[in-house]
């Protein structure tokens, strides 16, 4: 246990100085206008909250972009996807960066879900008083929030599936659902890869309940994700797999789908790169393809 305690604290650490250089790099806050911290639950706690990136009026598209970061499940902020919010701010999209409370071992996985339903569910329920107005919707996420991006998707397309797990939701036009890096194959993802502690850490109590992690796996229920779907990898991405996995699921099915895969042995392009570093050359290819993609789907 404490050597998991000791990994985590590196990947938190590593995570925050990432995101205060990226601060430092990428512009400002206050570029475009903006809401911070918003909260969808009246609880205090800063990761029931989110931020809106409003697009400028001359080239605003209505469609509003709902981005959910990672963190292996247990670290990371909606902040730290700013700079990569500001990729779709840019061409038009207002964006919501949504958080999460990540898991400290004493949560399920559910319980980070539900956060997510709520935080999308507010935001959908309040847009006049948010100021945000759309006709259709996309989900972005990267690694376990490309996990939570793909199920969301699916339960905002099948009523029943999301009723199955206690969710409704208002009408929504879901476009696209756009993942880097994503957790697919969700209920046998630490197979074999991670020890009981590392499971419990990231999973909570019930981490060797399959059926609670089945009940939130986009590949078994691949049936219900009917829109579009874009997906990137590279060749140093630990999760690699998943992404040609979740390729092979929907050709069978026939969605329009598309993968960029970015083959380059440069260091800092691996797990989710064009997130961290959206304004790197590679970072920028994965993140204009997926803009192309949008834009395709949408029209």
């Amino acid at each position: 246990m404490k050597i998991v305690r000791f990994i985590v604290n590196i990947l938190k650490r590593n995570s925050y100085k990432s995101t205060l250089k990226r601060r430092k790099i990428y512009p400002p806050h206050g570029v475009f206008k903006e809401r911070i911290n918003v909260p969808y639950i009246d609880d205090g706690n800063p990761q029931h909250s989110f931020d809106i990136y409003y697009a400028n009026k001359d080239n605003k598209k209505n469609c509003l972009i709902f981005d959910i970061h990672g963190g292996a499940y247990i670290f990371g902020e909606h902040q730290d996807n700013y700079s990569f919010a500001y990729v779709f701010v840019e061409q038009g999209y207002d964006v919501v960066t949504v958080d999460y409370e990540p898991n400290d071992g004493t949560l399920d996985t559910k319980d980070l879900v539900d956060d997510v339903v709520k935080c999308i569910n507010y935001v959908l329920n309040h847009k006049e008083e948010l100021g945000i107005d759309y006709d259709c919707v996309a989900l972005t996420g990267d690694s376990a929030g490309g996990h939570f991006a793909l199920l969301l998707s699916e339960l905002l397309l099948d009523k029943e599936y999301a009723k199955y797990l206690g969710y409704e939701f208002p009408k929504t036009n879901l476009v696209a659902c756009l993942v880097n890096c994503p957790v697919y194959n969700f209920a046998h993802i630490g197979d074999g890869s991670l020890s009981r502690s590392g499971m419990k850490r990231m999973f909570g109590p019930n981490y060797k309940d399959l059926k609670s992690f089945e009940d939130l796996c986009p590949k078994v229920h691949l049936e219900s994700l009917t829109c579009p779907v874009f997906t990137s990898t590279c060749k140093q991405d630990f999760l690699r797999a998943q992404s040609f996995m979740l390729q092979d699921d929907i050709k069978k099915k026939g969605n329009v789908f598309e993968l960029v895969d970015i083959n380059s042995d440069e260091k800092g392009i691996g797990h989710v790169h064009n997130v961290l570093h959206p304004e790197h050359p590679l970072g920028k290819k994965v993140n204009d393809a997926m803009m192309n993609f949008l834009e395709k789907v949408r029209k």
